[in-house]
């Protein structure tokens, strides 16, 4: 994967949509690790916390790695307003 390529899946990891991906991830892993079990499973588990955290609080630790900033996919804290149609 090349270097645009990869700045691509990083602005769309970026997005809402991105954000659930990884949160869905998240899950899976850990309904993967419960149904494993022992103490790989409960590895997979804690480890699932991390896109799930990612997701949520909306960064993305990866991104300082291609020169962004770690809240890059941080949802703003206002919105854009939009222009009142009339």
């Amino acid at each position: 994967m090349g270097y645009s390529q990869t700045m691509s899946f990083l602005q769309f990891m970026n997005t809402p949509v991105g954000r659930w991906i990884r949160i869905a991830a998240g899950l899976g892993l850990i309904a993967v690790g419960i149904t494993i079990g022992g103490a790989f499973g409960i590895a997979l588990s804690v480890f699932a916390l991390l896109p799930i955290g990612t997701g949520v609080f909306g960064v993305c630790p990866i991104n300082p790695l291609f020169g962004t900033s770690m809240k890059a996919c941080a949802v703003p804290a206002t919105r854009p307003r939009r222009p009142a149609h009339h």
